[in-house]
């Protein structure tokens, strides 16, 4: 079997992904909130614990996807998966601080995702930081081959 390519995921294709996995993030959100709610007699939850707790259910999802698959939904959908600088799915520790650096690349007006466009590796701040790198799988990647002997 061919080894997969390294080539680094574009700006663009990245930015799909993470819109798709906005998505998913949101929907548990909601689901979240309304199990909340309800523990709480119907009263609504707001606060800064809220919101932290918001944040670490999204660090959660994308440690989960990360660590145990190398790529979330979102990054299935766009071919592209995130691998550290041996080629391997994340530890836990390259997880917890691509999150934590991920999060200062957004919190900054964007410009750690925008630094993929001008980096000439494609590498975000927080791929620098977390010594990871998300690379584009290929247009075939989960091209399924047929079997001759099925004919």
């Amino acid at each position: 079997m061919d080894s997969p390519s390294t080539e680094a995921a574009g700006f663009w294709r990245r930015m799909a992904a993470m819109f798709y996995d906005g998505f998913l993030i949101v929907s548990i959100w909601f689901i979240s909130a309304i199990i909340l709610v309800a523990l709480n007699n119907g009263e609504e939850i707001n606060g800064r614990a809220f919101q932290l707790f918001l944040y670490f259910e999204a660090g959660l999802f994308y440690t989960y996807f990360w660590h145990f698959k190398g790529q979330t939904l979102g990054m299935q959908v766009w071919k592209i998966r995130t691998i550290n600088d041996t080629g391997e799915i994340l530890t836990l520790s390259e997880c917890v601080v691509r999150v934590f650096f991920a999060t200062f690349s957004l919190v900054v007006m964007g410009l750690g995702y925008v630094w993929i466009l001008f980096d000439p590796e494609k590498l975000a701040w927080h791929d620098r930081a977390s010594g990871t790198r998300v690379i584009y799988l290929g247009k075939d990647a989960y091209k399924i081959v047929s079997d001759p002997s099925d004919d």
